[in-house]
Order: C-alpha cells, then structure tokens, then sequence
C-alpha cells in the first residue's frame, strides 16, 4: 500500500490539474462571446489561456506512454510559461487603465512584454540555452527539462515582471474611490500571484543533479500547490467577470454561477467518475468499458437534475438574486399571461360556452384605440373582419355603459344582449369602472336570446372569467408599455454605472455625449422604414430602436406613457409633414408621395389596390415609395436635433 501512495498522489494531481484546465477553458468560453473588446477581459483571457496550455502540457506530459512525444510536450509548455509574465502585466496595466491612470509607459511595457515573451519561448524551443534535454522520471512521472545557462536570466524576468504586475494592482487599488470596487481591487491583489505560482517551472530549480526521482514530501506541497492556484483563479474570475458589462453586479454573477456549474464544474465530476471507474475492478461483472458508459451518463443526469432541483437553495446559499425586488420580477416573469396564454384560455371559456348553450360559434374581440381585435375563436366564423367593421362597436360601447337601450340601427338591444345578423353579442367590462373592454359573441340558436336561468348563470360566470382575462392582459400590457419607455434610461445609467465604478470622478464628471446616435445611425432609414411597416402594431415598431429618440421620450407624457403609441404619433407628424397644400388628388405630382405613405401605412392597404388608385406600376410604387420615406425620416431626423438643441438652449 505504501508503495503505491506516490502513484496515488501523482493521479490526485493529475486530476487538479486537469480541473484547472477545465475550468480555465470555460472562463475562456465564456467571455468568448461576452465581453472580449473589453480590454481587461481581453488580457485576462490571454492569461488564462496561456496558463491552461501550461497545465495541459504538463498533464499530456503525465500520461504519455511514448518516451519520444515527452520532450516536444515539454517545450510547448513554454508557450505558456514564456508568455504568462506579460499577460499577467498587460492584465495589471488594463485594471489601472479603468481607474483613470493614463497609460503612458505601460503603453510601450506591454508589447515590449509580449516580445520578450516571444523570445525566451523561441529560444525554449528552438536552442539549448534556456531548457536542455529532458529527465526521465520512471517512478512518480514528471519528467521534465533541465535548466539551460539562461534560465537564471528567464526567473529574474519572470519575477521582475510580475513584481511590476503587482505593483500595477497595488496602485489601482489605491485608486479605487468606492468600497465595493475596492474590495474586488483588495480581492484580485491578494490572489494575483496564482498565474506565476502555477505555471513557473520548479523542478528545474530543485532537481538539477541529473536524477528524476521527486521526493515523496513534495507530492503534497505540489498538490496543495495547485489546489491554492485554482482557488485564487476561482476568487480572480469572479472578481474580473464584472469587467466588460454595463448589466448590474447580480446579473453578472448569476450568469457567471450558472455557467461554471453547468458547464466545468458538471465535467469535472464527470472526468472523477471516469477516472474513479476505469481504475476499479469491474463492477458487478461488468467489463470496464460497460461500467464506464452507464457511469457516465448516470453521472450526467444526476449532476444536471441536481442542479435543476435545487437551484433555489444554491442561489439563497450563494446570495444570488435575493434582493426582493429581483424575486417581485422573478414571480411577475413567471405569472404573466402572453398573448397566447390568453388565446388558450379564452378558447377554453369559449369552447365551454359553445358546450354549455349549445350554439355552433363564439368568438371574443378585444376593443381597441386601433379599432376591434379577434382574440379567440371556436367553431366557423364567417367573415370576422366584415364583422368586427361592419357593426360600431364603439357605439357599443357606449351604449353599454350609459344602459340607455339606444344602440343605433345596426345593433339590437334584447335585455343584456346585442343582436347583430345572426349573432348575440354581450360586452365584456371591467371590474372597478364597469368599461367595456371587448365582446364576446355566440351564433344565435334563435331569432331571439331564450337562455334558461341556469344557462344564464354559467354564461354570466364565463363572462366574468373572459372579461377578467382581458382585464388582466390590458394591465400587463400598461405596465410593458412603461417599463418599455424606461429601457433607454436604464440602459444609460447602467452603461454610466459600469463605466464610472472604477473611472470615479473622471467619468462621473465627463458631459453626456451631445446627440443622438440614432439619427446619425447609418440604418436610420432602414429603422424608419421598418416602424411604418408595422405601423399599427408589431415587433419592428414596438422593438424599433427609434424608442430611443428623444422626441419619442417627450412625446410619451402625451399618450399615456405608452412609447408604441409615442413613437406612432411622431411618425404620423412626419407623413402629415410631407402633405401639400390645398385640395388632396391621387394622381397628381405633389401628392403622390404623401397618398403613398397615407394609403399603404396609415390605412394598411396592399402594394396592387394602392398603385391601382394612384393610377402607377407597383416597380414606379416602388421606387416613389422609397423616395417618401426618406422624407419621412429626414424630418424626424430634423424634429429630434431641434428638440435636443431646444433642451440645450433650456440648460
């Protein structure tokens, strides 16, 4: 048993190193398509990747069989071991940067850095100076390469420059203004050191005497060693993961922990149970290979159903999203009712209505400053757009809530019931202020209503579940609409949050960039465009990047803080800006750019019956049509510079 104990120790660090190359490959991966054109991120990537390489390469060294393959693994690890030193200073020169030091010096240091770098890995590579041939190590297998005559020279670079480096850290903490940045700063000061502990070669300084073999004492420094560098790389990750996001600190660690416990924690579970397994004796039997595949993909699922269980015990054990307004929101997300959320449960209510009075149809309309809107509909409805623009349903509405009876030659009054063609039709009103927010309409069974009094009263509590849907949807819907105008204002002060919370009073005191960038946008046209074509409602108006224009903020106090409805009126403004004067014609010169945009925006009418009334090809359409709406955009551009040059004038 003794004599096993240092291939025991050896395979316990194989396995630290290999988590520490897991885990570093998905720090990488997971700035990959975050945050890499932030600069820190970016030099904090570098230095990972070329520590993973130096772990590899020693854990590749470890468990290869084939004595030739030893030396090449072993000068590849240099291109870690050569270039960590100036990664890890452009690292320290990028964290000073963010707290307002001016480059300078460093500007030149760092590529002089990477040049060195370059050098030593060149000469580890290609000559004898720095490394020399490798000792074999049959017993506890680290082979590894002799120091060269000017590997002295390397170990004075590499810890000169990383001295420096620390230094850099040193000062941008005692610039940090904040006592939460400055912590973080404190944080990353203190386990800055992990890159150089980890990667530095050792060996090379205590075991020159020609023999291979490790003393057994060294076996738990070496581990130890290693388990200190991936929990000072775990503490550095978590510091530096805020760097390169406007999005709030909880948001960040939330995705960060999320990532690492899916991602490398799951597979270096997975990577102990292989190596768990595939050294045992067969299990129950079974070949190695067999206990292996049902092993492992036990292993899989029981780590991801772990995670899924109990993810809200790990988020309150790691303070992840335990602020109460963070649980409002997490509750309001998964209760709201979507659009088809509410489609499937007015069909319910009307496939209950069908069942219960025995008619063939029901259908439910939303009304709407739009005009009336299908929301749900069971069994055939002839023609439901002649129906909903036939009847004055606005009169309707009216006539609902004053109970006057009078409700116009179109519609019939029959007790609580409108009779129109061949359907019954009975409002649907709010809770508190009795308004009617839509109908719902079942196909007659008779010239007149003939409910039973049981009928009635199921029909009257689906109603009330109907209108209480809707009712819902509307105020979900109010409070989209204003979170929806908010979103550029906390976009903006979340962008000046990240910026200023190491920049301090530099950033703080900088004036806001003058300008819009949307009008100045290249795209601006094309965004135009999009909002006209979804002009009465869709993803290319209420998502429209135009949301950010400051006449769409002013004009939203005007319409009921709703943006869609703010953008939507800014964007009529401009098509009445393009109307002439005098008495309207179709054909005419003057008038053929604003008939366009009226007939085919406004009023929503197709390509063919507007080129038809204005008497043109739909190609001559067309083009004339892509003339309007650069009209259209050239005087919202000009509406929003005078807007902004009027609020300069006011400050």
């Amino acid at each position: 048993m003794f004599d096993q104990l240092p291939d025991l120790l050896a395979l316990l660090n194989d396995i630290l190193e290999a988590v520490i190359v897991i885990f570093g490959s998905a720090v990488v991966l997971y700035n990959l398509g975050r945050s890499l054109r932030d600069p820190v991120v970016r030099a904090f990537c570098a230095l990972i990747v070329f520590v993973v390489v130096a772990y590899l390469a020693e854990l590749l060294v470890s468990r290869t069989i084939v004595s030739d393959s030893v030396e090449g693994f072993l000068r590849f690890q240099w291109l870690g071991i050569a270039l960590v030193p100036a990664a890890q200073f452009h690292l320290s020169s990028t964290l000073l940067s963010t707290t307002g030091a001016l480059p300078n010096r460093r500007r030149f240091l760092v590529p002089l850095g990477y040049v060195l770098g370059l050098v030593f890995l060149g000469l580890a590579l290609f000559t004898e100076l720095v490394v020399t041939d490798p000792i074999a190590n049959p017993l506890p297998r680290i082979p590894h390469l002799e120091a060269g005559p000017l590997f002295s020279v390397f170990a004075v670079y590499f810890w000169l420059v990383t001295a420096f480096s620390i230094y850099n850290v040193w000062r941008a903490r005692q610039r940090c203004i904040t006592r939460t940045t400055r912590q973080r700063m404190t944080s990353t000061l203190l386990t800055y050191l992990a890159a150089p502990l980890g990667v530095f070669p050792y060996l090379l300084v205590i075991s020159n005497d020609g023999q291979a073999i490790v003393p057994l004492w060294l076996w738990p420094i070496i581990i130890l060693g290693n388990l200190v560098v991936g929990l000072m790389f775990g503490v550095l990750t978590a510091h530096l993961a805020y760097f390169g996001t406007a999005s709030p600190d909880r948001v960040v660690r939330v995705r960060l922990f999320k990532f690492m416990a899916r991602v490398p924690l799951a597979g270096s579970i997975v990577l102990l149970v292989y190596v768990l397994v595939s050294r045992s004796s067969p299990v129950l039997g079974l070949p190695a290979e067999t206990a292996l595949g049902f092993t492992l993909v036990a292993t899989v699922m029981l780590v991801e159903w772990a995670i899924h269980a109990y993810k809200r015990p790990l988020e309150r054990l790691f303070q992840l999203n335990n602020d109460p307004d963070v649980r409002t929101i997490q509750r309001l997300s998964e209760r709201l009712l979507t659009t088809r959320d509410l489609q499937q449960f007015l069909e319910s209510i009307l496939a209950a209505t069908c069942e219960a009075l025995r008619t063939p149809t029901s259908f439910v309309a939303a009304i709407t400053p739009e005009g009336p809107q299908v929301e749900a509909v069971v069994g055939p409805l002839d023609e439901p757009g002649e129906i909903l623009q036939d009847a004055d349903w606005r009169q309707l509405a009216q006539t609902a809530e004053s109970n006057n009876g009078d409700s116009g030659d179109a519609l019939e009054a029959v007790g609580e019931f409108f009779v129109w063609r061949n359907y019954w039709i009975r409002p649907l009103r709010s809770r508190q202020h009795k308004l009617v927010l839509g109908i719902l309409g079942i196909r007659a069974r008779s010239d007149e209503p003939d409910l039973s009094e049981e009928e009635d009263e199921i029909f009257g509590r689906l109603l009330n579940q109907a209108a209480q849907a809707l009712e819902d949807r509307i105020l979900q819907q109010e409070v989209f609409a204003t979170v929806e105008g908010l979103l550029p204002q906390i976009i903006a002060i979340q962008q000046r949050r990240s910026e200023a919370a190491f920049g301090g009073l530099p950033v703080l005191a900088q004036e806001s960039p003058a300008g819009s960038p949307v009008v100045h946008d290249p795209e601006f046209n094309s965004m135009v465009r999009d909002a006209l074509t979804h002009y009465w409602g869709g993803p290319k108006l209420t998502t429209s990047p135009l949301m950010r224009l400051q006449i769409v903020q002013e004009a939203m106090a005007e319409h009921e803080n709703n943006p869609t409805k703010a953008l939507r009126a800014i964007l009529n403004n401009a098509i009445e800006l393009q109307k002439p004067e005098g008495e309207r014609n179709m054909t005419t010169a003057e008038w053929i750019l604003y008939n366009i945009l009226e007939l085919k925006f406004v009023q929503g009418q197709r390509v063919r019956d507007v080129a038809r009334r204005l008497a043109m090809s739909e190609s001559d359409l067309y083009r004339k049509q892509r003339v309007a709406i650069e009209n259209v955009a050239r005087a919202i551009g000009t509406m929003e510079l005078a807007s902004q040059d009027g609020a300069s004038e006011d400050q």
